[in-house]
């Protein structure tokens, strides 16, 4: 036990402050990770018989890459049948992934990672702790959250198939600016660099993420959009059904996830603006016509409920019922028809600084019924929910000859510190939004597909004027600029 105890232990922490000891830490962590390796017959009887005092004698933040070598041993163990989950192992599983060095597990990504895939699949803890586990994790491993893997997705899928979406939205909430790069070897960087971008050291060479495919982009944005729509974040929801429905497809066609995904982005556009959306310009023609004829319901109702024909609006969801219920939108279309009138008399302060109640109640229809409502007290009813749920900004007023909807504002001047605060975030926000995009700019500036298409698109902006890197953008189906994320599987 001493023996193995040393063995253990033998890696010091240090914390790099040059290229020089970083060089030198990176050779003893690769060092201690060959010894435990060469020892693991000898050590995985002893981790099995000793598990509960061997891991009691590390610690977790300082023996990263030891405890997780125990773990892993106990871990197969347990998929194997040969032991059991107990408690105290499951709380040192939590301690561990709470407080793990996440310079040294750089070096162990597919330990992790495997760990990872057991907690995702339900074998060792419920799905609420498992959520959380893997969310702390993802952070972790990269604070930006900035750097899609495929724990992502198994996170996403955990999350919404047992309606834990509250614990997921530190993560989900997070914009995906870089995807893993398949050609980074982690023989070639010194891994425990502080300084080293997520892109550098988080790949399926490393170990921390697994092959990532386009398939599995689009399910993730996917599993997000249907996680804001539980929550009745439309605004989120229709972001995240956008990136689906505007993938880019270098066959030139739309899948069934991309097909589902425009149903709901238009269906979620009208709950969070109103109105009925444009498809943004990046989405493909091909696309967009697939989406027309295949979508052609959905287009129908957005169309309706612009043209302010409630009854029409009410005719056109009820006969399309069969639809609505094949598809699994019928609660989104319900609600749209709960929506309609509050939309309607949102949209009088365009016309409106101060509108009687009468008038609303007289000007406005309810499409759930296809008329107006009852009296004036419903109509003051539905105002009132509509201020405190925070979907109207107005106040409601009262003088001698009857009750009004105010839309004007009573503006307010911030104090001095409140305004320094917010130049702060601003500058803060700036600031780190310049590193993203030298960061992207020098990821898309050394893509292989990019160079070419630079070079042969050079003349042709001298001709016309064109930046190539716009055309690149537009044109960017037809360029596999990450192999397996482009092009589907």
């Amino acid at each position: 036990m001493e023996k193995l105890q040393t063995v253990l232990t033998a890696l010091t922490p240090v914390q790099p402050s040059t290229r020089s000891e970083a060089k030198a830490y990176d050779a003893s962590i690769r060092q201690h990770i060959t010894l435990l390796n060469s020892s693991t017959s000898e050590i995985h009887p002893l981790v099995l018989e000793n598990s509960q005092k061997i891991l009691e004698n590390l610690d977790p933040s300082v023996h990263s890459i030891s405890y997780l070598f125990v773990l892993q041993i106990l871990s197969e163990s347990i998929s194997s049948g040969l032991q059991n989950p107990s408690k105290p192992l499951l709380d040192k599983i939590v301690e561990f992934l709470y407080s793990f060095d996440p310079i040294q597990i750089r070096y162990d990504g597919q330990s992790l990672l495997s760990l990872l895939e057991k907690i995702g699949s339900g074998q060792l803890f419920s799905a609420m702790v498992a959520v959380e586990l893997l969310s702390a994790v993802i952070l972790r491993i990269d604070p930006t959250g900035s750097l899609f893997t495929s724990t992502h997705f198994v996170l996403a899928r955990l999350a919404y198939d047992f309606d834990s979406v509250e614990a997921v939205l530190q993560v989900i909430d997070r914009d995906i600016l870089f995807y893993p790069n398949p050609t980074i070897s982690k023989e070639n960087r010194i891994l425990c660099d502080p300084a080293l971008l997520p892109t550098s050291y988080i790949s399926p060479q490393t170990g921390l993420t697994d092959k990532i495919t386009a398939a599995i982009v689009l399910e993730y944005n996917y599993l997000r959009g249907l996680m804001y729509t539980s929550r009745r974040d439309w605004d989120k929801a229709e972001e995240a059904f956008e990136q689906v429905m505007s993938h880019p497809t270098k066959e030139r066609g739309v899948s069934k996830i991309m097909v589902d995904s425009y149903k709901r982005w238009v269906l979620v556009g009208l709950l969070g603006q109103g109105k009925a959306s444009a498809p943004p310009p990046y989405t493909s023609g091909t696309s967009q016509g697939s989406y027309k004829v295949i979508a052609k319901a959905y287009d129908k109702v957005a169309e309706i409920f612009n043209s302010g024909e409630a009854e029409k609006l009410k005719s056109q969801i009820e006969e399309n019922a069969p639809i609505w219920e094949e598809d699994g939108t019928s609660s989104l279309l319900q609600e749209i028809l709960s929506s309609y009138q509050k939309w309607q008399i949102i949209g009088l302060r365009h016309i409106y600084e101060r509108v009687g109640i009468a008038e609303i109640r007289q000007t406005t229809l309810n499409a759930v019924t296809g008329k107006t409502l009852e009296d004036d007290d419903a109509v003051l009813v539905l105002i009132r929910q509509m201020i405190e749920a925070g979907l109207l900004i107005g106040r409601l007023e009262k003088d001698e000859s009857g009750s009004y909807l105010s839309f004007r504002q009573d503006g307010g001047a911030v104090s001095e510190e409140e305004f320094a605060t917010q130049i702060a975030r601003s500058y803060r926000n700036i600031e780190s939004i310049s590193k993203q995009y030298k960061q992207m700019n020098e990821q898309l500036s050394s893509s292989k597909e990019y160079v070419k298409f630079i070079v042969r698109e050079q003349k042709r902006r001298e001709k016309d004027g064109t930046d190539a890197g716009v055309v690149f953008d537009s044109q960017i189906e037809d360029e596999d600029l990450m192999a397996d994320v482009v092009a589907h599987s």
